[in-house]
């Protein structure tokens, strides 16, 4: 029993000399956890129809604020920056993103599913398809 108890103490004494050694990074964590999708994403892929439309660009990023409101920054090249604020609404179980901003009366919308610290956005423009691709840096 005394043995037992003296590998208990010095187990005890060990654990706690070592313990200050390892660095707990906490910034972040519980967001990481909980809500892995908040993060900023930049556009690295923009076609409309054949033409890359991307180029036209200094940058185009889209950084989910928090568990209800996201930016859209943009910057034409020659321009300043422009950027947009809309609440979205995350489908945990999904991972579909919905988001929806009103422009000039009309509600535009877009759905889209974050996998692997990325997403795409398809939709149809006029007879063309307009194709972006974002993912985390």
């Amino acid at each position: 029993m005394k043995k037992k108890f003296l590998l208990l103490i010095s187990l005890v004494c060990l654990l706690l000399t070592l313990l200050p050694a390892c660095e707990i990074n906490t910034e972040g964590s519980i967001k990481s956890i909980t809500h892995p999708y908040i993060n900023e994403y930049e556009c690295s892929e923009a076609r409309l129809g054949e033409e890359d439309i991307l180029e036209k660009y200094d940058f185009i990023k889209v950084s989910i604020l928090d568990d209800k409101e996201l930016e859209v920054k943009y910057k034409l090249k020659n321009e300043e920056t422009r950027s947009f604020k809309c609440d979205y609404k995350m489908n945990e179980e999904t991972r579909e993103l919905t988001a929806e901003k009103g422009f000039f009366g009309m509600k535009i919308g877009e759905k889209v599913k974050i996998e692997n610290g990325q997403f795409e956005v398809l939709r149809k423009i006029g007879d063309k398809t307009l194709y972006m691709k974002f993912q985390t840096k």
